[in-house]
């Protein structure tokens, strides 16, 4: 029995040992809260937009994950027959053609302010989601990981929350900003969006697509917010514009399920 403990009491002597050995080695990676690696935040009253706006993001990836959407003028016009026939736009406002989605895109990825204002939003709600494309922009470089942008974009919806600001301002702004964690927790899982974001060269591949663009709005030498962020990021803040356009979860599902088949055609043709 003496000899048993010993044994035992040698044993946990020695393991005792290895672990100190290693928190000596090296400083070991805290783990990921299990909470942070999701989506969701309990907090923003309307998170209910972002889940919705995935749901419907993820209808329109089965149907392009089985081949039959080849082409920007096909996902468009499925994606905005789809959202008519559940019910899930008002009829009048979905953005259908391609040329429309691609005309929205160019301008807010070249010039986030003008197109905001465009959209006659009181100037607080303006002013809040140019700081939460700016967040995006800053936050997100090539290597940034999704648990570092929802931190940063939670941080963003307290103060919102904490503030003075009218509820119907506060629920144009926590839309947006879950639509931001929803949006960016799906496009990160995208191997082929880890790559860095070329601002020019949407413009240029739309272009060379001949699709119609009006370029008063446009200025081709204008980097626009995007700098040197990762695609993903990108396309979940092209994804908050078409969101915060109508308000609808569903138009930033079809613009930003868009710009992520965009990037990938991209890639395929250069």
């Amino acid at each position: 029995m003496k000899k048993c403990v010993l044994l035992m009491l040698c044993a946990c002597t020695f393991l005792m040992a290895m672990v100190g050995c290693k928190k000596n080695e090296g400083t070991p990676t805290p783990p990921v809260a299990f909470a942070d690696s999701l989506p969701a935040n309990s907090r923003n009253p309307y998170d209910s937009f972002g889940y919705w706006h995935n749901v419907i993001l993820d209808t329109l990836d089965a149907q392009c994950s089985k081949g039959e959407l080849q082409d920007l003028a096909s996902y468009s016009s499925y994606a905005g027959s789809l959202c008519k026939a559940k019910g899930w736009i008002n009829r009048s406002k979905i953005t259908a053609s391609h040329e429309e989605i691609s005309q929205k895109i160019v301008e807010f990825t070249n010039d986030p302010s003008g197109f905001l204002n465009r959209l006659n939003w009181s100037d607080s709600v303006q002013i809040r989601l140019e700081k939460l494309f700016t967040i995006m922009d800053s936050v997100g470089e090539a290597g940034c990981t999704f648990q570092q942008l929802k931190r940063t974009i939670t941080g963003f919806e307290q103060e919102v929350l904490e503030s003075s600001l009218p509820q119907i301002d506060k629920e144009v702004i926590l839309k947006a900003s879950s639509a931001a964690r929803f949006s960016g927790y799906r496009w990160s899982c995208k191997p082929k969006l880890s790559k860095p974001y070329e601002p020019t060269q949407l413009l240029t591949y739309l272009q060379m697509q001949n699709t119609p663009l009006t370029m008063a709005r446009v200025n081709k030498d204008r980097p626009g917010l995007f700098k040197r962020v990762g695609r993903w990021i990108a396309v979940t803040s092209i994804d908050i514009m078409g969101a915060v356009h109508y308000l609808s979860a569903a138009e930033g599902a079809v613009v930003s399920g868009y710009a992520g088949l965009t990037m990938d055609l991209m890639d395929k043709f250069h």
